[in-house]
This record gives C-alpha cells, sequence and structure tokens, in this order.
C-alpha cells in the first residue's frame, strides 16, 4: 500500500505539472502577443557575406587557374566522377540524394576554389570529406568538371537544366488524292 505523503506528493507534482503545461501558451501570448507585426512572424532574411575576422573574402587559390576551363582536366575529372561513383548521388550532376549540379545555384560557393573546398572538406548532411582518400590534384579534377555542368548558356551552350526538349520536325501531310511515289530499289535486277 502507498503511503498518504507519497499520494500528496504525486497529487502535488500533477497540478505543478498541469499549471505549467496550460500556463505557458498565456505567458508566451502575454509576452510575444504586444509585439509589432514585424517582429511577430517568420520574415524574410537577409544574408551577408560575413568572413572570419572581418573584411573581405579570402583571395582565390591560384590552383584554380590551372583547372578552370581546361579541356583536358574536365574531361579527366568526368573520369574520375564515374570511378569515384559521384553518380550514386548526383546523378550524373541532375541531383539525385546529393544536390543537382547544373542548376548553378550554389548553397557554398560555385567558384572552383569553393568547389574545392565542398569536395575536400565534405558539407553537413550528406558530402563527406575526401581530403584523406582521394589526391590533391583528382580533387581539383573533379571540381572542375563539377564547375564545366553548370556554365552559363553564354559560354558553353544551354545548361541541361536550361535546355528546352525540342519535339521532332513535322513530317509533311500527305495528300491522299496524289499517288506516293516508290524509292527506287536498291537491289538489282536478276540477270
Amino acid at each position: 500500500m502507498s503511503s498518504p505523503c507519497r499520494k500528496r506528493s504525486f497529487h502535488i507534482a500533477a497540478i505543478v505539472t498541469l499549471v505549467l503545461i496550460f500556463s505557458s501558451p498565456a505567458l508566451a501570448q502575454q509576452t510575444f502577443g504586444n509585439l509589432p507585426a514585424s517582429q511577430s512572424g517568420p520574415s524574410f532574411v537577409p544574408v551577408t557575406k560575413i568572413f572570419p575576422g572581418g573584411g573581405s573574402p579570402p583571395p582565390p587559390d591560384p590552383r584554380a587557374a590551372i583547372y578552370q576551363g581546361n579541356a583536358y582536366y574536365i574531361n579527366e575529372g568526368h573520369r574520375l566522377f564515374l570511378w569515384y561513383n559521384c553518380v550514386g548521388c548526383h546523378a550524373n550532376g541532375g541531383g539525385g540524394m546529393g544536390p543537382a549540379l547544373m542548376d548553378n545555384q550554389w548553397r557554398y560557393g560555385g567558384q572552383l576554389d569553393q568547389i574545392y573546398a565542398s569536395i575536400a572538406q565534405g558539407r553537413p548532411n550528406g558530402m563527406p570529406s575526401w581530403a584523406n582518400k582521394i589526391p590533391d590534384g583528382q580533387i581539383w579534377e573533379l571540381a572542375a568538371f563539377v564547375k564545366s555542368l553548370s556554365v552559363p548558356s553564354s559560354e558553353n551552350g544551354a545548361t541541361p537544366a536550361q535546355a528546352q526538349p525540342q519535339p521532332p520536325p513535322a513530317l509533311p501531310a500527305h495528300n491522299p488524292e496524289q499517288p506516293v511515289s516508290e524509292a527506287p530499289s536498291t537491289q538489282s535486277a536478276p540477270k
């Protein structure tokens, strides 16, 4: 059997819990209900470029100039993209589990050195770090290939995300009153 003191402690704890649960919305309404409309709801948050230590962004990596737009390195990057099974997450650049690489929208920067950093260092929620698994030169080649996937149309034609599928050209209409001419036979007549 339980003691009366234990029952009383349970009842007091239950009452305190209920009071806290039901008074919290009222307390929140009292605290935040009088805020101006601009502060009361979710709103657009402007994003600024903030860099550690203040000031300007770090200078681009000088190695990026070697790989940027170089057809050999881009081709090698494509080979490595397939070799290291990047298509498993990025589906040939169109996106899969990982983000699309063809749409020219970058979370962590679309410059070659920033793409290199994303591959080498990894990114939260899915992109592993490849710095100790892939040689440095190959990471640069992969970055050059990934960058080439989203080159704007003015530099490299339309990217697949921008390209529109085109229907096949229409065949000329057949007039039923006009006889269909037969194509000449390519077989030779028997001799």
